[in-house]
């Protein structure tokens, strides 16, 4: 059993660390499967996502899906165990900081219907028609009149998103680090499919995917390993500790342009990991998850077929035996010789 947190979880044999959108296709009716599969090989499946923990569980819990016993949310800001619902590990954003950026954002020509935050379970956004129309299927989002009052308020904060042009993110961006946060950026359809916006992810500093999968993996140690699988540039800092313990990294083929060459040069100049392309498939990543979890059963075969050689006892060379001892049971008088020429 390891220890995560308060909690004990049984060693897993090793672990998938799967992004969801764009990589995992909840749709698919055989992924309960692929989970059920996984567990049965003793493997264990973790979502690491930049999304809140109650929009996650909610998805897999509307579309029937197991839901994995821990749950990565805002780009590893909350780790979750899902069978008490407690936060094992929750990194806020100072508020004073928050402040700071939310006045800048505004002051330098922001939208405020274009600031989002998280406090770890749910997602907070501005209560505009177009933002209606983004989230109209997720019930978990909560809409604000002011959005920046409600921040005022607001101290357990997660994660802060914030999106516009190209230009003005960047600029944001590097105002941002100076204050000693965690950023990371990329593209958006939000608040509407035809935006070609940019969308930043602020958290406190030491905070990303990668943080959280190095932090679970040197708690859970996984006997076989891991895999890291994902499509976006927030799922960079994951990939890139994966490749750190040269363990293996999977890149959809939807992902942005130069994603896989970076990952690959990455790769060659540690001189440690593997770097995968998943090709473009209905089902994304379900079926690749399947094929390596059957990789990792295959090298555990073949751990406990050289254990079994290993352990067995050295051949004894036969010796010739001339006479037998045998017992005459007829007549109960004890051990006789036989001759076996007789």
């Amino acid at each position: 059993m390891q220890k995560v947190g308060e909690y004990q979880m049984k060693r897993p044999k090793f672990i998938l660390f799967l992004d969801k959108d764009g990589t995992t296709n909840l749709e698919d009716k055989n992924l309960n499967n692929i989970f059920h599969q996984v567990s049965t090989m003793g493997g264990m499946v973790i979502f690491v996502t930049g999304r809140t923990i109650v929009d996650i569980e909610s998805e897999l819990k509307e579309k029937k899906i197991v839901l994995p016993e821990i749950l990565v949310g805002d780009n590893g800001a909350i780790i979750c165990y899902t069978k008490t619902n407690e936060f094992i590990k929750q990194k806020e954003i100072e508020h004073d900081k928050i402040l700071e950026m939310i006045e800048y954002f505004i002051k330098n020509g922001g939208n405020k219907d274009y600031i989002r935050f998280a406090n770890g379970r749910e997602l907070f956004v501005s209560d505009s028609k177009e933002v209606r129309s983004y989230y109209r299927k997720n019930k978990e989002v909560k809409f604000c009149e002011d959005i920046c009052e409600i921040i005022k308020s607001t101290k357990n904060i997660t994660k802060l998103v914030l999106a516009g042009s190209k230009e003005k993110m960047e600029d944001f961006s590097a105002y941002v680090e100076k204050m000693d946060c965690w950023t990371e950026m990329d593209v958006t359809r939000f608040p509407k499919k035809e935006a070609q916006n940019y969308r930043l992810d602020i958290a406190q500093k030491n905070i990303s995917k990668g943080d959280s999968v190095k932090f679970l993996v040197e708690i859970l140690e996984p006997e076989y390993g891991y895999i890291c699988v994902g499509n976006g540039l927030n799922d960079v800092s994951m990939f890139k500790v994966a490749i750190e313990d040269n363990m293996r990294v999977a890149i959809m083929a939807n992902s942005p342009d130069g994603l896989l060459e970076q990952m690959q040069q990455y790769a060659k100049e540690k001189k440690k990991g593997k770097v995968e392309k998943v090709p473009q498939d209905k089902n994304l990543a379900n079926r690749y998850i399947m094929r390596k979890a059957k990789c990792f059963q295959a090298s555990m075969r073949e751990k406990e077929k050289k254990n079994k050689k290993c352990n067995r006892l050295p051949n004894v060379p036969r010796i010739k035996v001339e006479e037998l001892k045998t017992r005459n049971i007829s007549r109960g008088t004890g051990w006789q010789v036989k001759n076996r020429d007789r």
